[in-house]
């Protein structure tokens, strides 16, 4: 699987955390224009000492946002570009099941950053850049990818199924893959689904619905 929509989708995960980390730096910066607003100066004075006072909240806000935007356009790109492909492939649902349950090791990556960083003072982003690259360096390292708020948005739900295709005119299955669908898989066992390979884990549907499967990580 292509690494940078690895990221993207590592990135999109964890959209709640960016915007949790963004409210509460805007809110602190609301909280120091407040006091630090002075009617005597001009407008653009006012607001330049403000950013000059909390930067680091401004920079952390700037870059989650551009993160965020970037990462969101880039997954849409790469879903739109998959399905105008000419060359499907045909897999065949053997088995499907709902894959609704969130690890531990994901509410662990949501909670830990906002009771153990103050994203107001510069020392805690630094330590938590290192926090977040370690986890996102394993998961994309390793094609661990958790509940993705961007995909459930655009209304796609995760299934854990057992794909069947044919290598070398031999039927082949491949099993406990990750699959991402805006369909119910569970009602379509059996039934044969067009889509594009890519490490024989991760496809794309090219017909009525998109999604991509991953190779489940224990």
């Amino acid at each position: 699987m292509d690494k940078k929509f690895k990221w993207n989708m590592f990135i999109t995960s964890f959209i709640p955390l960016w915007l949790s980390i963004m409210v509460s730096d805007i809110w602190n910066i609301a909280e120091s224009g407040i006091k630090t607003w002075r009617h005597c100066d001009s407008i653009c004075m006012n607001v330049f000492n403000i950013c000059r006072e909390n930067w680091v909240c401004v920079f952390v806000v700037l870059v989650i946002g551009i993160l965020m935007l970037t990462s969101i356009i880039s997954i849409n790109r790469f879903l739109r570009d998959k399905k105008r492909n000419n060359t499907p492939h045909k897999v065949k649902i053997k088995k499907a099941l709902r894959a609704n349950k969130l690890s531990s090791e994901f509410l662990l990556a949501y909670i830990l950053p906002m009771i153990a960083f103050d994203f107001a003072e510069f020392k805690s982003v630094v330590l938590f850049i290192i926090y977040f690259g370690m986890l996102a360096f394993l998961c994309i390292r390793n094609s661990n990818v958790y509940t993705n708020i961007w995909l459930e948005i655009k209304g796609y739900r995760m299934y854990l199924c057992d794909l069947e295709t044919n290598i070398i005119n031999r039927p082949h299955i491949y099993e406990a893959c990750l699959v991402i669908s805006k369909n119910n898989l569970t009602i379509k066992i059996e039934n044969d689904i067009e889509c594009w390979d890519f490490d024989n884990y991760i496809y794309i549907d090219s017909v009525s619905y998109t999604h991509l499967t991953l190779p489940t990580i224990a």
